[in-house]
Formats: structure tokens, C-alpha cells, sequence
């Protein structure tokens, strides 16, 4: 997660506000209660646990692919695409990265787990690493994803829903600790509370967020659950009535983790035209 360490051809179509990444099942895990187990509020993702295998079947990893070492997370939106952080792709170029999806333990062998190359990067135009606003890119991979139990595209979430105060779960490969070694060896996961923006942004030292952001906390105050370095570019999702999830932020930034402040996720109902147009036209 990028943290600063001061104080982790076709028109676009819209569908119920929701933009078409897939047209099938999405947001489904194999498990009835996932993102439910109760949390330990002593434990350092940070206050997080370790996820179930393919709890959440959406989880890619961004690797280099020179050391197939995890650097970024990611999640799958359809059977070409992957979304991830701006800060996770800028500069990089498609033959240096990989995608793993199916992952759980990292680096251990199942029947799930595939690596994928790359065939584009696309990171958005309008990102500023200075802000960090409009953090947001998408990975097209060279092969469709077959979909099963254990792969399955994460859902889009309404263009008219701000989710605030939404219970939210992140998951990722992040580190346990703020500043801590990269990165635990199986995929963990966090509940938080989705924020106003308001709130989150009188919790920081200066005007800091914008409509591009949103923030999650634990019980809004951020001081013992939170995403870290490691996690960026991984999920911020809900949890709907149906039991299916959404997806609604992109691990973005923050001051430390877990240090008393929101973490702050790339708000993906305001890059809504951006990634259909992507998707549409690639």
C-alpha cells in the first residue's frame, strides 16, 4: 500500500447503474459466511485474519516476473481483465509483470492457481502520485479465466451508491504490521466500516480527500484494523443481502496503518466511464 510515513467501438452500457464487466455469476464465494468470522481485536493485513482457501475467489496477485515476487494486489472483474492501484502499474510495461490468480498460501501449488501474462496496462491518465487521486488501473491478460467455484469475478457496484457506512471487507497479502516485512504467506482478510468522506477527511491533517476517494475505518476510527503495505491494489468489497460481494474501493494510501486514521481506497463508482470505455475498446 503507497503510504506516507509522517505522523498502507461500442457505446458503453449501463445495466441497473452498474457498469458490464461480465455478464454471468459474479461475487460468489463458496462459502456462506465469508467475510464474517469474528475478528480478534488484539491481532495485527493489520487486526486482520487468514482467510479460508478461495474465500474470496476474486484475489489476484501482482508479480514481477523476473522473481515472481507478490508486490500488489489485485481482483478479477471479468475473464480478460484485472483492476489494481495506478501506483502499483505506473511505469511498468507488460512484459515484467504477472498475474496470479487462485493463490492462497503464496507460492504453494494447488489445482487452482494459475499465472497469467499480461497483454495490456492500462493506468489512468488523470492520476496524480503527488495526491494520489484517480488511482486506478486495469491489466488485460493474454487468455480468457475459466470461471469455477474457486475463480470467479468480483461484482461492480451501482454508480449512485455512495456505500457509506457499509460493513466492508479487505483482503490481500499485505504486511501484519505498519512498515513490516513483505508479506504473510497466506491471504488475509479485514473488516471495516465504509466512512463518509466528510469524516474522513476531518480526520486528516489537511483537506486531503476527494470525490475520487473512500475511506474505511475500524468503527471509524482506523486505530486497529486497516489495510497496509502489500495490499495495494486489492479490494474493498461489501457484502449485499444476496450474499454476493461488491466491489467498491481499490486499496490505495494512507498515514501508516492502523495508526488512528481512515485507510483511503480508490472509489470506483467515480471511474465508472473509465473502465467501460477501457474494457469496450480493448
Amino acid at each position: 500500500m503507497l503510504r506516507i510515513i509522517v505522523l498502507c467501438g461500442l457505446a458503453a452500457t449501463v445495466f441497473g447503474q452498474r457498469p458490464v464487466w461480465y455478464e454471468g455469476p459474479c461475487g460468489q464465494s463458496k462459502y456462506s459466511d465469508a467475510g464474517e468470522m469474528a475478528l480478534p481485536s488484539n491481532k495485527m493485513i493489520v487486526g486482520g485474519i487468514e482467510a479460508r482457501e478461495h474465500e474470496f475467489p476474486w484475489q489476484a496477485s501482482i508479480r514481477r516476473k523476473s522473481t515472481d515476487s507478490h508486490f500488489c494486489g489485485g481482483f478479477i472483474i471479468n475473464d480478460r481483465w484485472v483492476m489494481t492501484a495506478a501506483h502499483c502499474m505506473s511505469g511498468e510495461t507488460p512484459n515484467v509483470v504477472s498475474v496470479v490468480i487462485g493463490d492462497h498460501t503464496r507460492n504453494a501449488a494447488n489445482a487452482v492457481r494459475q499465472h497469467l501474462d499480461v497483454e495490456l496496462i492500462f493506468v489512468n491518465p488523470s492520476y496524480n502520485p503527488i495526491r494520489t487521486t484517480n488511482d486506478i488501473s486495469l491489466i488485460k491478460v493474454t487468455a480468457p479465466i475459466t470461471f469455477s467455484a474457486d475463480l470467479q469475478p468480483v461484482c461492480p457496484p451501482e454508480r449512485s451508491n455512495d456505500y457509506h457506512y457499509y460493513k466492508s471487507v479487505c483482503s490481500g497479502w499485505g504486511t501484519i504490521v505498519s512498515g513490516g516485512v513483505c508479506c504473510p504467506q497466506t491471504l488475509r482478510y479485514v473488516s471495516l466500516n465504509v466512512t463518509t468522506n466528510e469524516f474522513c477527511d476531518a480526520e486528516y491533517p489537511r483537506d486531503e480527500i476527494s470525490a475520487d476517494m473512500i475511506c474505511a475505518s475500524d468503527n471509524g476510527g482506523g486505530n486497529e484494523r486497516d489495510s497496509c503495505q502489500g495490499d495495494s491494489g486489492g479490494p474493498l468489497a461489501v457484502k449485499e443481502a444476496d450474499g454476493t460481494f461488491t466491489v467498491v474501493g481499490i486499496v490505495s494510501w494512507g498515514i501508516g496503518c492502523a495508526s488512528g486514521y481512515p485507510g483511503v481506497y480508490s472509489r470506483i463508482t467515480y471511474q465508472h466511464d473509465w473502465i467501460l470505455d477501457i474494457i469496450n475498446n480493448n
